[in-house]
């Protein structure tokens, strides 16, 4: 059952900024890695803070498995070879990442995968279906694929 999204209370918002501070930095370079050049990420990381999972946050199926590993594993996939690489820096602007829980259900991922003016959008739910790690990253990378 979907719960309304608020704004995140204050153990929310230590949660996140732990997470932010001390797991993102090695996240987002490993995204940049796989893509072949340092991509901006930009995160609202509010609206990652669900209300009452600040304890998960730190756990690799909150925000690493359903957000920034098949992220990293879809800039791996394109950036495969030297086509995919130049196409990603010529046309990949930024990566934004958050959460609303409007439109499509958590499990549509690629109807909560975006790309226009440079800018991909992730719109993947945290800490929900945590194992289908390569079902979104197929969502990015047949999103990406369409327009590079």
């Amino acid at each position: 059952m979907a719960v309304a999204q608020t704004s995140p209370g204050l153990a929310e918002r230590r949660a996140i900024a732990a997470f932010e501070k001390d797991n993102f930095p090695a996240l987002q370079k490993s995204v940049q890695t796989a893509a072949g050049f340092e991509v901006p990420i930009e995160v609202d990381w509010n609206s990652l803070a669900l209300p009452g999972d600040d304890k998960f946050y730190g756990q690799d199926d909150y925000l690493v498995k359903t957000v920034f590993t098949p992220l990293e594993n879809a800039m791996k996939d394109i950036a495969r070879d030297e086509m995919g690489k130049q196409a990603l820096r010529e046309k990949l602007k930024t990566i934004t990442v958050h959460y609303t829980e409007a439109g499509s259900p958590a499990s549509a991922y690629k109807d909560r995968v975006k790309f226009e003016a440079g800018t991909l959008d992730v719109n993947f739910r945290p800490f929900t279906n945590s194992a289908d790690v390569d079902d979104r990253k197929k969502a990015i990378v047949d999103v990406l694929e369409a327009a590079l």
